[in-house]
């Protein structure tokens, strides 16, 4: 595996995405015995996934989204929430995203990298939402403005292979000599090997492996101590 150029995707695989989500939870909530954060966090990806498409092509407004995940999510800890209070969230729980930090584990990544392969990232979302969080990462001192997509620019997303396809245009390497790494399986693992890249599934939540992944050819990390190994031997070959 000749590995030219390296991939992330942003959201619960640069940063990890829970630790917003549970500031804006006891910020709005308080230490409330009853919500088990983790698995209310799971619920909320889940149903942000779910929604996700529509809101991508204008078929519900982002402020329907917003209101739709927060609300399922809470549901399930019994607690009913107005549109008011769903949209309070959001506001909170964005404002907590632009404060977001490189590990020192996901700072040594970049940078063991930056002296070996080409980086990048391809992140679906609204491109003012996602420069911000980019910014709040410092992710300039590892790699080109060229070289990050959002899809929120362009008519398509994650998985459209367009979008896989236009990075290895800008990067000049071949997507087999490529390597994407993300969290959501269908649209980071599925939509890049369909792509012709090579793929890692940064599963930190244990999700279980998707039916989806039958005949599909990837790796698979629970950690980023993990991640750091398995990243770094494929760069070695």
């Amino acid at each position: 595996m000749n590995i030219r150029g390296v991939v992330f995707d942003v959201d619960d695989t640069l940063y990890d995405m829970a630790q917003p989500f549970y500031a804006a939870m006891r910020r709005l909530y308080g230490e409330r015995a009853e919500f088990d954060l983790p698995a209310l966090f799971l619920s909320f990806r889940q149903y942000s996934d779910e929604r996700f498409e529509e809101s991508q092509t204008g078929k519900i407004s982002m402020d329907e989204f917003y209101i739709y995940r927060i609300r399922m999510t809470l549901q399930e800890a019994d607690v009913q929430t107005t549109d008011a209070q769903a949209l309070a969230f959001q506001r909170v729980y964005m404002g907590l995203q632009y404060q977001i930090k490189l590990s020192p584990i996901m700072m040594r990544l970049l940078t063991d990298l930056r002296t070996r392969v080409k980086l990048g990232i391809i992140t679906n979302g609204e491109s003012a939402h996602q420069r911000k969080k980019i910014a709040s990462l410092g992710i300039s001192k590892w790699m080109k403005e060229e070289t990050i997509i959002i899809s929120g620019d362009h008519k398509f997303h994650k998985p459209d292979q367009r979008i896989f396809q236009l990075m290895a245009e800008r990067m000049e390497v071949d997507g087999a000599q490529l390597l994407y790494v993300g969290d959501a399986f269908d649209l980071d693992v599925a939509g890049a090997v369909e792509a012709g890249w090579n793929a890692v599934w940064f599963n930190r939540r244990g999700r279980s492996v998707p039916q989806t992944a039958a005949g599909l050819s990837f790796s698979e990390v629970p950690s980023e101590e993990k991640l750091l190994s398995v990243v770094m031997k494929a760069v070695r070959g």
